[in-house]
């Protein structure tokens, strides 16, 4: 009788090691896994999904698994960590077991500080749609497919490629690791200032991934204005380049530019041209300009790797999107509850102008915390009208995070909404620490055909289900 394999998974509640759990299980392997706590939706992804897990750390239960794979927000001095190198244990972060696992001859990574999810999902649903049998990995849960991981038989990958470190041992950004031979680049905007305390640290490990592209690749890239960066960083490229945007940025005869036709409360309908003359119409339930230039870059992708105009067409139309990008939640007596994983000022302000564009009329209220890199003092400047489309923004009390002395003093959440009332003129700012005080403060204040917009990469302790709750007894 076949003996299964086992693993265990510390750290196994963030979204990409969840995925990659439930992968190994449908590989035949035994899947345990350990975190300090779980949170819906993932939790509630894991308990679907039949995978065991417990709470805390527990090194007596690390018994003789054939692999552990420890997430890299995990500390080197966590005990189950501890107890698995004093086993001598096979022990391996979630980038190393994609490149051995998943990785495939033709290696489509989507790299870039906003977009990624959303773009590696819709590929993976479009070349699904054709039968190319693609494998992937998409760091979010994306609603078209049943698990953010899988490996399948066709010669293709479609990989979500992260600039953040590889583990706590290995600081080479995630992307690294990929192999690409086909590059999505979206954007390169200062980011994670936690890893990259210096703009040009970032700026460099796009450059190295330029780098690694072979002469026989593509690289897909975003064109917007005054997009210099981006233009600099791609020059250093061996492999073809094809750029995507607005139709008027779009100069060269091989890019792919869009024009929005129709854009209201049920989404998108858009045009896309390339060789000079329309690609053809496309139309998404998604909101936001910002989604349309995603799915632009897909499109863009998808016809280098094949895709007929149809399949396309069928692919958009029929994509879903990713749970928590501007996820409407609710609409309890026609106010709008949305959630982002907007975690940065910029995200932040593509997300706030989305809504915007498509409730022009509503009143717009943002409950905002930032990642660990832009609660830094060094990311001041960046907060500069990233929350002028919204009428009230509220900082709630912060999560707490790990912090060293290497890294750079952070605000505390009284402190940002301090400057982001400095750094966005006619919005009104409040810091509440209270999450009780801060959902009956938005069901009281929010009225019929107004937004509220939760905005941030931590679950807000409850608070997005509180204010349904609130609402609904007004």
């Amino acid at each position: 009788m076949r003996i299964k394999k086992h693993v265990h998974f510390i750290g196994i509640c963030g979204v990409g090691m969840g995925a990659i759990a439930v992968m190994f299980q449908k590989m035949g392997w035994k899947v345990l896994g350990s975190d300090k706590g779980f949170w819906p939706p993932i939790s509630d992804f894991l308990r679907t999904a039949k995978i065991d897990f417990y709470p805390g750390w527990h090194p007596e239960k690390i018994n003789a698994p054939d692999l552990v794979i420890m997430g890299n927000f995990i500390s080197l001095k966590n005990p189950e960590y501890l107890a698995a190198k004093k086993k001598g244990l096979t022990i391996k972060s979630y980038p190393e077991i994609l490149a051995e696992y998943v990785i495939k001859k033709n290696s489509v990574v989507i790299a870039g500080t906003f977009g990624k999810t959303t773009i590696a999902a819709f590929l993976t649903h479009a070349f699904k749609i054709v039968g190319k049998n693609p494998s992937w990995f998409v760091g979010g849960l994306a609603k078209n497919l049943k698990n953010g991981a899988g490996i399948r038989t066709g010669d293709w990958s479609i990989v979500e490629g992260d600039e953040y470190n590889t583990a706590r041992w290995d600081m080479r950004p995630k992307f690294m690791l990929y192999r690409p031979t086909h590059l999505v680049l979206t954007a390169v905007n200062w980011d994670h200032l936690d890893i990259y305390p210096k703009e040009k640290l970032y700026d460099q490990a796009f450059e190295n991934l330029i780098k690694i592209i072979p002469k026989n690749g593509k690289i897909v890239a975003a064109r917007r204005q005054n997009g210099q960066k981006i233009d600099k960083i791609i020059a250093k490229s061996r492999a073809p380049i094809i750029r995507y945007g607005k139709k008027e940025l779009i100069k060269d005869k091989n890019g792919y530019g869009y024009e929005i036709t129709s854009l209201n409360e049920n989404g998108s309908e858009f045009v896309v041209y390339h060789q000079n003359k329309i690609l053809g119409p496309f139309k998404t339930g998604l909101l936001g300009e910002h989604l349309v230039e995603n799915l632009t870059a897909g499109i863009a992708l998808s016809c280098v790797a094949g895709l007929d105009l149809k399949q396309l067409q069928k692919a958009v139309s029929t994509f879903q999107g990713v749970k928590r990008r501007l996820e409407i939640r609710d609409e309890t007596k026609k106010i709008k509850i949305i959630d982002d994983l907007a975690h940065s000022p910029a995200k932040a302000q593509a997300s706030l102008k989305a809504l915007r564009l498509h409730f022009p009329h509503a009143g717009i209220f943002a409950v905002y915390e930032p990642n660990v890199g832009f609660r830094s003092v060094s990311s001041k400047e960046l907060y500069q009208n990233a929350f002028d489309q919204a009428d009230v923004v509220i900082i709630p009390r912060l999560s707490k995070t790990k912090t060293n002395e290497e890294q750079e003093q952070r605000m505390e959440g009284k402190k940002l909404a301090e400057i982001i009332g400095q750094k966005n003129k006619g919005t009104r700012v409040l810091y509440m620490e209270n999450d009780n005080e801060l959902t009956k403060f938005l069901a009281k204040e929010a009225k019929p055909k107004d937004i509220i917009v939760f905005l941030g990469s931590h679950g807000f302790r409850g608070m997005i289900e509180q204010t349904m709750l609130q609402i609904s007894k007004f």
